[in-house]
């Protein structure tokens, strides 16, 4: 018995050994061979790993167990953020270099349509226009869009022909061609704001509202 406890004794003893060294501690995880080197010469032998657990003290087994637990890997959050939506402008597309007339012309329209709306009311109805000379569905020239028949009430009833424009229609014009003012979301139609319920609302996508008018596409 006592022969028994001492061989015990000391194959912990060399397990320790082995396995304990410059403070760090090593235990395979499965059957331990303990290879001993004396001189020239080398012995081993195997001790299940279980063996080995019930030897070591509480302290060394406490090692063992925080070293031999791989901690989770940090994982990095990913913050996706949303890309700006660029709207079509006029102007990225088209010139506004119109000669004498096509400036009447647009300034006309406007008093004729808007004359009872502010700066930017009048500049919208001008971009109605611009925006249907950019299109493959209308005519392509400021002369031919306005002139378009059944396009514009003020040029089938003749008011455009009567009205001349003031110093507002002019100061919408500039705000187009000079300061590449457009906000009028590629609308090609408009109506009046008292006309909720017609063909326009029916057929077309609404866009927005600014004074008396509603903008479609």
């Amino acid at each position: 018995m006592k022969r028994r406890y001492f061989v015990a004794m000391t194959i912990a003893s060399v397990i320790i050994s082995a396995c304990v060294y410059n403070g760090r501690v090593k235990v395979p995880t499965d059957n331990t061979q303990i290879i001993q080197e004396t001189g020239t010469a080398t012995e081993s032998f195997s001790l299940p790993t279980a063996g080995v657990a019930t030897i070591l003290s509480p302290s060394i087994q406490h090692n063992i167990n925080e070293r031999t637990t791989s901690a989770p890997e940090p994982t990095e959050e990913v913050i996706e953020t949303e890309q700006p939506v660029e709207e079509d402008n006029f102007h990225d597309d088209m010139s506004c270099d119109w000669d004498a007339e096509d400036a009447y012309l647009l300034a006309k329209i406007a008093m004729a349509e808007a004359e009872a709306e502010d700066t930017e009311g009048k500049a919208l109805v001008i971009m109605v226009i611009l925006n249907r000379v950019q299109s493959d569905e209308f005519e392509d020239t400021i002369h031919d869009v306005i002139y378009e028949k059944s396009q514009f009430s003020p040029v089938s009833n003749g008011r455009f022909d009567r009205v001349e424009p003031n110093e507002d229609c002019y100061k919408a014009l500039d705000m187009i061609q000079l300061d590449k003012w457009d906000e009028s979301q590629g609308a090609l139609y408009f109506e009046s704001e008292d006309c909720a319920d017609n063909w326009h609302s029916r057929h077309l996508d609404y866009l927005f509202t600014h004074g008396g008018h509603r903008f479609y596409k």
